[in-house]
């Protein structure tokens, strides 16, 4: 989608998103009911967005205290019932900031989902309260006939009739947020695609060639890998040998070794694998492997008396230093993983 809007764009988007003039009259009607609402709103909205720790990374501490006021114009504006090509317009300008500030798309999914919540709620309280008002009038009328039986008839028609008129409105919540989301997150798709179109015919060479070189290294990347577990369990198979020849101690600690290193292998291969599939590179498994080969060296070591007193220090040095860079790095992954989740 372009800056350069036109009607056609409008109609295209309420077309897909099967926003019709029932919708944009429930959307003013929920306007009534939740606009009131709008300063609890954007204040809950900033104490939701304040929940991620790594916020102010994207957003500075001084746009953050304008935050609210542009919420509430955003809040406004969602149940105006004018849908035109200045709306769009006007959700578009937002998703050129979050773009620009390099804010992740996943933000914008996560506030949808709060203020689809935040309403739905609120909508929910409005028809509990106007269905226990409605019901205690007709109570009392009822009370004047004494007919409790058509008094069951009457609340079960009432509730329904709520209940179908709050899924009603819910809709077109739903469908509402939904044309935001797709506006803001499809932004961030033609900023990557406007960057590469951009570029000159040499620089879209060198991007192509540099993507099918880095294809290319991470499949060689991962032969290798599987080549080296090949290695490794044959490495394991002769230790075995070993051991039945006599050079017990050794054998088993070098077996043990090669088991170390072959786990840390399969580790690392699983990570590539992840990698080549859209995950995150796991630094830690990196770690592991020079963690495992070093802790294997250290075995082997302890069997040999020639080596000096410094040596073995050395490499008692050198795996708690690993030990200590392991434990770090797997902590910032955990704690990654969290913030995602």
């Amino acid at each position: 989608m372009h800056l350069g809007l036109d009607y056609k764009d409008l109609e295209r988007l309420l077309d897909y998103f099967e926003i019709r003039e029932k919708d944009i009259k429930n959307l003013r009607f929920l306007g009534n009911i939740l606009l009131p609402y709008k300063e609890e709103f954007a204040n809950a909205f900033y104490d939701n967005l304040m929940k991620f720790e790594d916020i102010k990374e994207y957003i500075p501490e001084s746009k953050l205290q304008r935050l609210k006021q542009t919420i509430k114009i955003w809040y406004e504006k969602l149940f105006s019932g004018k849908y035109d090509s200045e709306y769009l317009l006007y959700l578009l300008k937002i998703a050129k900031v979050h773009v620009e500030e390099g804010i992740p798309p996943h933000y914008i999914i996560v506030a949808m989902n709060f203020v689809s919540r935040f309403c739905s709620r609120r909508i929910a309280q409005f028809f509990a309260d106007k269905a226990k008002v409605f019901l205690e009038e007709i109570k009392r009328e009822q009370e004047k006939v004494c007919d409790p039986s058509k008094m069951e008839i009457v609340e079960g028609f009432v509730l329904d009739e709520v209940f179908e008129r709050f899924e009603d409105l819910n809709r077109s919540l739903r469908k509402i947020l939904a044309l935001n989301e797709d506006v803001l997150i499809s932004y961030y798709v033609d900023a990557e695609l406007r960057t590469f179109f951009e570029a000159g015919k040499v620089e879209r060479a060198a991007i192509r060639l540099s993507k099918k070189f880095a294809v290319f290294m991470d499949i060689a990347i991962l032969l290798g890998l599987m080549a080296l577990a090949v290695f490794v369990i044959f490495l394991f198979g002769m230790d075995v040998i070993h051991f039945f020849h006599g050079d017990l101690a050794h054998s088993l600690i070098a077996a043990m070794g090669d088991l170390l290193i072959l786990w840390t292998v399969l580790e690392l291969l699983n990570s590539e694998i992840k990698f080549m599939l859209g995950g995150e590179l796991a630094v830690s498994a990196f770690v592991s492997v020079a963690l495992a080969a070093t802790i294997r060296e250290a075995l082997v070591v302890s069997l040999e008396h020639g080596k000096p007193i410094e040596f073995k220090l050395g490499i008692g040095a050198l795996i708690l230093i690993l030990g200590i860079v392991y434990g770090i790095v797997k902590w910032f992954e955990i704690k990654q993983r969290k913030k995602l989740s």
